[in-house]
């Protein structure tokens, strides 16, 4: 029964106020709702979310390669140089210029069916991720296209 006079002495006292505090009181409302929308940031979690999906895709292509290596007694790609390169995308129409890792992606057994595209990316042949071999063998994948000043990268 508390919670219902609690209800009848708020009811009172709006009641009794004038025209003008309920609009203060509305105004005062709206502030809040449109203060808990902007420290909610929906733009700012679409680029977390899609920062993470970059993490996650540079993961995977660098196991994919890896892997690779491992099954082919430490071999990589010949495209595969010191110069980070842009991945070519799937079926894409031309990959001159690109790092091409179809051969990486044909076994069944292998870790991805396909190369990643960055969430970002609307052209037609790039992933939207760089490779490059490091001098000491080891294998660089980075997100050239991270949001918020975000550095995704890995060695391996």
């Amino acid at each position: 029964m508390e919670y219902q006079e609690y209800l009848k002495q708020i009811k009172n006292k709006i009641s009794k106020l004038t025209i003008t505090q309920r609009v203060a009181v509305a105004i005062l409302l709206l502030l809040i709702v449109v203060a808990g929308i902007y420290a909610m940031n929906p733009r700012k979690k679409l680029i977390e979310m899609r920062n993470s999906q970059r993490r996650s895709d540079v993961v995977n292509i660098l196991n994919a390669v890896y892997e690779y290596s491992v099954a082919n007694n430490g071999s990589l790609p010949e495209s595969i140089t010191a110069a980070p390169t842009m991945i070519c995308r799937d079926n894409a129409m031309s990959c001159e210029g690109l790092v091409d890792l179809s051969n990486i992606l044909k076994d069944e057994k292998r870790i991805l069916s396909k190369v990643p595209v960055d969430p970002k990316v609307k052209e037609a042949n790039i992933s939207g991720y760089k490779i490059s071999r490091l001098p000491n063998g080891r294998i660089t994948i980075t997100a050239p296209f991270a949001e918020n000043n975000a550095v995704i990268g890995l060695t391996k």
